[in-house]
């Protein structure tokens, strides 16, 4: 099954955080921004000042504790897409990255509706998913089922993931200029593009 641990630092690398051997932060390179066209506004290792705010954060952002990046990343986003019962790591990185850039909610639509692209024409693979943006039971059986049914659907599920997520990102810049301040490193991030290649 997937570990929050061995994810974490794909989540932490695209939110601009920079890591020591030991998986430590380094000092002064967390990812710290506070940009006017975010609509996040102030962040740091990715966390946004109202996540750090409604998790009990009321000190300057710079000091955010990495104790409380980490339980707010897998309270908020890696255990509401259930990420300890994927059984591919992989994937549960995928989803949880996407629901850390997207939501939750968007970040298991895509799932959903992937799986249901991918069951067959009279669904017999595995039923039809409601795509309510729920990680479920019903969800988890699918995505499982489709691990299991064949190897290469690991790898299309992963890059129709990505593919969802660049359309949003596509359509968020065509609805507002703002975004495409930062077109060139999410869309390279879904094309395994370092920040530092497209910076």
């Amino acid at each position: 099954m997937a570990n929050f641990q061995e994810a974490l630092p794909k989540i932490l690398r695209h939110e601009g955080c920079n890591l020591d051997v030991d998986g430590q932060p380094i000092q002064g390179q967390t990812g710290y921004v506070n940009n006017p066209d975010d609509p996040g506004g102030e962040t740091n290792y990715g966390i946004t000042r109202q996540e750090a705010t409604d998790n009990g954060w009321t000190g300057d952002m710079h000091d955010i504790p990495f104790t409380l990046v980490c339980s707010i990343y897998k309270a908020q986003y890696w255990d509401k897409v259930m990420g300890d019962g994927i059984s591919d790591q992989e994937i549960a990185t995928e989803v949880f990255d996407t629901a850390v850039n997207c939501g939750t909610v968007v970040a298991v639509r895509f799932l959903q509706t992937v799986l249901n692209a991918l069951n067959g024409k009279q669904s017999q693979r595995w039923p039809d998913l409601v795509t309510d943006g729920v990680m479920g039971n019903m969800t988890m059986f699918a995505l499982n089922a489709a691990l299991a049914y064949r190897p290469y659907m690991r790898l299309i599920i992963l890059r129709a993931i990505d593919s969802l997520q660049c359309v949003l990102y596509l359509n968020l810049a065509k609805k507002n200029k703002k975004y495409k301040t930062f077109m060139s490193g999410w869309i390279g991030q879904r094309c395994g593009i370092s920040g530092q290649e497209v910076g």
